[in-house]
């Protein structure tokens, strides 16, 4: 079978690999789908968190092609939505309930940009989904980026009704624009550079701020004259946002969220940046502002995310800018990674 393997830096290859095996408690998947994530397009763009021969792929879903001997909850030929995350379920971490931060999370499943791909453990903390036949493949395959917006807006637990931003409008901007669409948040903005992207979260029902009409600075201006100013010790005039989430990872981003985020309130860092970013740190403690990091997700947050793509109230499907075959996986990257050009490029089988 066929397993996209990240080479160099600007490079990723399709190589021949020996098909997988499902062990007792396993379960094989034909891919029906694979979304590029924007961890992947670092790792292709920057070497980032990957070693050479690394399989790439992690937002996938497909068809049950092999079940493992103790494996009573799944059958050959299930449609299902993947949680890759694969905890150890020993560790302090996944004691205290946190496994998306397991130390040791060594049944996780990668190389959904090939042919097949091995889930172990299928049966243990919420990792397959059966997919109704009203769901596509593509649409399965978010259920990974869906379940890290679904944890980033939990954990924030926003006031609703506040002033909320959401920067750096890619897959997972656009998710948790549509989880807090979703829980009822009413008043949101959303901020990027992209114009396909800003397109498609306005469809979403929001209000769009393009980031390269006055940079930073013009962001900073155009959020204060929509919502206000406020004042504590020492920063007078500042912003009115109550959450800020910032999907970008971007330097300018995380400036203007401390600077329009009003005092006592949250700054979510949802994006990965692939480098050390700087904080105005003096802000962040004359506001008291609540810096927090999200990661990944639980299994519980992957059942709220399915259970928000089967019933309808996410439509991610708007999202999928391009569907590239898996034999041309390196246009994908390309794709994904011009961000003017693409919102979310899916890889799909071959077709005949």
């Amino acid at each position: 079978m066929r397993s996209t393997r990240w080479q160099t830096i600007g490079t990723v290859g399709l190589v021949e690999v020996p098909a997988p095996q499902a062990g007792p408690y396993d379960v094989v998947l034909d891919v029906g789908a694979c979304g590029i994530c924007g961890s992947d397009v670092h790792a292709f763009a920057e070497g980032a968190w990957i070693s050479t021969g690394d399989p790439m792929g992690h937002e996938f879903s497909g068809t049950v092609g092999a079940v493992g001997s103790e494996v009573s909850a799944f059958s050959v030929g299930d449609r299902v939505a993947v949680n890759p995350m694969g905890p150890c379920g020993s560790c302090a971490q996944c004691a205290a309930g946190s496994s998306n931060l397991c130390a040791r999370p060594v049944h996780s499943s990668f190389g959904g940009l090939g042919d097949q791909v091995l889930v172990a453990h299928a049966e243990s903390g919420a990792r397959l989904f059966r997919m109704p036949d009203t769901m596509s493949f593509e649409e399965g395959a978010f259920l990974e980026p869906l379940s890290v917006a679904v944890r980033a807006v939990r954990t924030v637990d926003a006031d609703l009704a506040a002033p909320i931003v959401v920067a750096g409008l890619g897959s997972i901007g656009q998710c948790v624009v549509r989880v807090l669409r979703a829980f009822g948040a009413a008043d949101v903005l959303g901020v990027d550079v992209s114009p396909p992207r800003l397109q498609v979260a306005a469809a979403a029902g929001i209000d769009v701020l393009d980031a390269r009409e006055g940079g930073g600075d013009g962001v900073v201006a155009a959020v204060r004259d929509r919502w206000g100013t406020s004042d504590s010790p020492y920063q007078p005039g500042s912003g009115n946002v109550a959450a800020f989430f910032e999907c970008s990872g971007a330097q300018a981003m995380i400036s203007v969220a401390t600077a329009v985020t009003r005092a006592g309130g949250v700054v979510a860092l949802t994006g990965l940046s692939g480098s050390r970013p700087r904080v105005d740190l003096d802000t962040v403690v004359q506001k008291e502002l609540r810096l927090r990091g999200t990661f990944a997700y639980t299994g519980d947050d992957a059942t709220e995310a399915f259970r928000l793509l089967a019933s309808g109230a996410v439509d991610v499907a708007p999202l999928v800018t391009h569907r590239i075959p898996l034999s041309k996986v390196d246009e994908a990257f390309a794709a994904q990674h011009a961000t003017d050009g693409s919102v979310k490029v899916v890889v799909l089988p071959d077709r005949p």
